[in-house]
């Protein structure tokens, strides 16, 4: 067998893999609803077949799909965050609340409590946001309190992040995180979207931006990327 007919079959085995994560996950979540793939398609339009190809495995969830799903399941009171459908990494689906369910279904942010709701966490947002990454953010600052969160400036990371996005995520040690994509807080405040690569008393080695321009950086805080949101309105 020639060498690369071997890579070949490797890298279709490993996105073979990548597709049945997606799918076991997404099974989980369509469990938490208590529907059937025909009661899914019925509240949501999401066609039967479709969903039976995610969750076998047979065709990878995208992004686009992602997103578009855990829009979906808000009408179902249940929140899932998109990172977690595709990754794992945040936080888990779960059952909204009835303030929680008027937060993100309602029209206008002028309509609901948002102070009481958020408290100070919705000071933070600043306000040219769309209202659903607004809510969306409010929610994940609301739930963690040691928290980071960034508005992509430029296409980063091979365009996994684009100009306008936003990301978010929980402080963690920045010695356990090496060789990942991070929010970074600098010691002027400013916050930064970066790939670390190692870090020492002398500063943190990172990689920035769409070129990759290695740095090195003072970094006071640190968070995983656990939540992120697309954004399709230009700055």
């Amino acid at each position: 067998m020639k060498a690369g007919k071997v890579g070949a079959d490797v890298d279709r085995s490993i996105a073979y893999t990548v597709a049945q994560l997606k799918g076991r996950r997404l099974r989980m979540v369509r469990a938490l609803t208590g529907l059937s793939r025909q009661e899914l398609h019925e509240k949501i339009g999401i066609a039967t077949s479709t969903v039976d190809t995610w969750e076998s495995g047979r065709v990878e969830l995208t992004e686009k799909s992602a997103e578009r799903i855990c829009l979906a399941l808000r009408k179902v009171g249940i929140y899932c965050a998109c990172e977690w459908l595709l990754t794992g990494a945040g936080m888990p689906p779960r059952t909204m609340d009835d303030v929680e369910k008027f937060v993100f279904l309602s029209d206008g942010l002028a309509t609901f409590p948002e102070q009481l709701t958020f408290g100070r966490a919705n000071d933070k947002i600043p306000p040219f946001m769309d209202n659903d990454m607004r809510r969306e953010l409010s929610f994940f600052l609301s739930l963690h309190e040691n928290s980071l969160f960034h508005l992509v400036e430029e296409d980063s990371h091979g365009f996994r992040y684009r100009r306008g996005d936003c990301v978010a995520g929980t402080e963690s040690d920045i010695q356990t995180i090496a060789v990942k994509i991070i929010i970074a807080q600098l010691v002027n405040k400013k916050t930064t979207l970066c790939k670390l690569i190692r870090t020492s008393e002398e500063g943190s080695d990172v990689l920035l931006g769409k070129g990759n321009l290695r740095k090195r950086l003072k970094i006071a805080r640190a968070a995983q990327i656990l939540w992120h949101r697309r954004s399709y309105h230009k700055r």
